[in-house]
């Protein structure tokens, strides 16, 4: 298990605050894996707000391009 950690504009910061998002949309340069932990940090006007969500990764998706993910993109969810 690791912990990952990424930036987050407000806006969607505040949809997985809210639990109205539960996803990432992200390039897939972590190999991260369910089970990893995932500690999204608000960034706005270039610099973090101090503002933070941690998640455990649940699922992953990569590697289906038949299906509009392009690749070395992947989508995370908790």
């Amino acid at each position: 298990m690791k912990t990952v950690e990424k930036k987050i504009l407000p806006t969607y910061f505040q949809a997985v605050r809210e639990e109205k998002k539960n996803f990432e949309l992200r390039k897939d340069e972590d190999d991260v894996r369910p089970g990893d932990v995932l500690i999204l940090m608000e960034w706005e006007g270039g610099e973090y707000t101090g503002r933070t969500e941690v998640r455990r990764i649940r699922y992953v998706l990569r590697n289906v391009p038949e299906h509009g993910l392009f690749p070395r993109y992947s989508i995370i969810g908790w």
